[in-house]
């Protein structure tokens, strides 16, 4: 096989690695020391009755982190 062709085989094996990439790039949040209290302030500045944390839905989960990430 001559230079050329391996070149192009090893061409064609790589670039799908960098093409793809990773599929998602989702910040990852933590319940850290005080955050309780930024989630009662959540809950007071969006009008929501306290609900404790672990009984609230995904989109809840989503509206607070979005409010928190504004509110470091």
């Amino acid at each position: 096989m001559g230079k050329l062709s391996r070149l192009l085989l090893a061409a064609a094996l790589t670039i799908p690695l960098f093409a793809t990439g990773c599929a998602e790039h989702r910040p990852v949040y933590a319940w850290g020391p005080g955050e309780t209290t930024y989630y009662v302030q959540w809950e007071h500045e969006t009008h929501r009755d306290h609900v404790e944390w672990e009984q609230r839905n995904e989109t809840d989960h989503g509206a607070y982190w979005n409010w928190r990430k504004h509110h470091p």
